[in-house]
């Protein structure tokens, strides 16, 4: 169903959430030991060789470059603003720089996209695409990194990201300095739970292991979010864990399961069967208890902030070597660090924010987004208080410090190791 035959009225984002759910991004990983990542060599694996960007994205390389007047652009389905088939913000970018954007739908998951675009690098070729959109929690992004496949970016040109990116997204652990990227927009793994069943859930994932419900106790599938759950019920950071901590997390997992507590180990699906009620507690994905509570039947969903940590996923904006337009793509990336830009994205979006400051923006217009907003208000059919207002979007201060980062895979060995303890939990061996 295309996005224009949504009824009139209802927010965008809850209608994503009915008809056209984004693959998860985490769900690739469990078949990493047979898939693309397998076949990998990082470097400082095997000898690796002199990185094939090593002159470029310097200050000079960067003045070299000119304006093409053309931006391609691929990202994944229903993220961005949209109204009758056109994207007011690309659409606001080139009659401010004559740019046009190619806009691209096509990333579905990060290891299909990743297999993808990996042949034209290898041999030394444009992808076709200018800006890829990549997460954080998959190898894949680090595969690019540590290949040097990606672009360094030009920093003198990030204007608008050095002064209103939020704390998230600034300098994070997968890319110190932002040297190869810039969020696109963010999201929390966490739990969930229905309050009209669970009356006092209090503020600890220990609820994932509470024998009171157990047979109505939902995880995911993902072996990462698995792991990475296991990890916090155990009191360790799972950025700086060691593999006997994944070992101690296994166990209070599989013991999870011996006792019966879950009901299933869920993909996307776990949202329906949350609503349903066949399941009261479980992971979840911060964007899809904001979509349920869009509508009335489900305002009892509610997203915990544990004592313990929320993981904190993020898709970045990065730029692939051999790029033929890379001051163009420069120039993209940080227009949407424009609050007032970000405001009309986030709107339609309704992810984690990557700037703090689009949240008064959203209140209070001043500039193009009040044209943006206004016309985008019909099609949603919610105030933009809504968004402006909600903990998943502008997280509060302690949300921030809470938002914990995944494991950084630094070789194979460490991803098949990591899935030889957790995939059994989930297929039940």
């Amino acid at each position: 169903m295309e996005e224009n035959s949504m009824p009139q009225g209802m927010d965008p984002a809850f209608w994503r959430g009915l008809t056209q759910k984004r693959l998860s991004r985490r769900t690739v990983l469990g078949a990493a030991g047979a898939g693309v990542g397998a076949s990998l060599l990082l470097p400082g694996m095997a000898g690796a060789a002199t990185l094939p960007n090593k002159n470029v994205g310097t200050p000079s390389w960067w003045k070299k470059q000119k304006l093409h007047h053309v931006a391609n652009f691929a990202n994944w389905p229903l993220y961005i603003d949209v109204l009758n088939g056109k994207h007011l913000t690309l659409n606001h970018f080139t009659q401010l720089t004559k740019i046009k954007v190619n806009y691209y739908e096509v990333i579905q998951d990060n290891a299909s996209f990743y297999a993808k675009i990996r042949p034209s690098l290898a041999a030394g070729q444009y992808t076709g695409y200018d800006i890829v959109v990549m997460t954080n929690n998959n190898p894949e992004l680090g595969y690019l990194i540590q290949n040097g496949w990606l672009v360094p970016l030009d920093h003198a040109l990030m204007t608008n990201f050095n002064k209103y990116a939020g704390p998230l997204v600034k300098s994070p652990s997968w890319d110190p300095g932002n040297k190869y990227t810039m969020a696109w927009q963010s999201g929390w793994t966490s739990v969930a739970y229905n309050e009209k069943v669970v009356k006092s859930p209090g503020d600890s994932i220990q609820l994932l292991f509470n024998k009171k419900y157990a047979g109505r106790i939902g995880m995911l599938s993902d072996p990462f979010e698995l792991g990475s759950a296991g990890l916090l019920a155990i009191g360790v950071e799972p950025f700086t864990s060691k593999e006997s901590d994944w070992a101690k997390a296994a166990k209070k997992l599989q013991q999870q399961r011996s006792d019966g507590l879950v009901a299933s180990y869920y993909d996307q699906s776990y949202i329906q069967h949350l609503k349903n009620g066949d399941i009261v507690v479980s992971q979840a994905y911060s964007g899809d208890i904001f979509q349920a509570n869009l509508n009335s039947k489900y305002k009892n969903l509610k997203l915990m902030f544990p004592k313990e940590g929320l993981m904190l996923w993020t898709d970045n904006m990065c730029i692939p070597l051999y790029s033929q337009n890379p001051l163009d793509a420069m120039k993209l990336m940080d227009y949407f660090y424009d609050p007032g830009i970000q405001a009309v994205v986030e709107y339609y979006n309704n992810y984690i924010c990557p700037v703090p400051g689009a949240q008064q923006q959203l209140l209070h217009p001043t500039g193009w987004d009040a044209t943006g907003l206004k016309q985008l208000r019909p099609e949603i059919g919610l105030p933009t208080s809504v968004t402006a207002h909600a903990p998943t979007v502008f997280p509060s201060g302690q949300a921030v410090k809470l938002s914990k980062n995944y494991y950084p895979f630094k070789t194979q060995e460490e991803i098949n190791a990591w899935n030889n303890l957790f995939l059994p939990i989930i297929q039940g061996a």
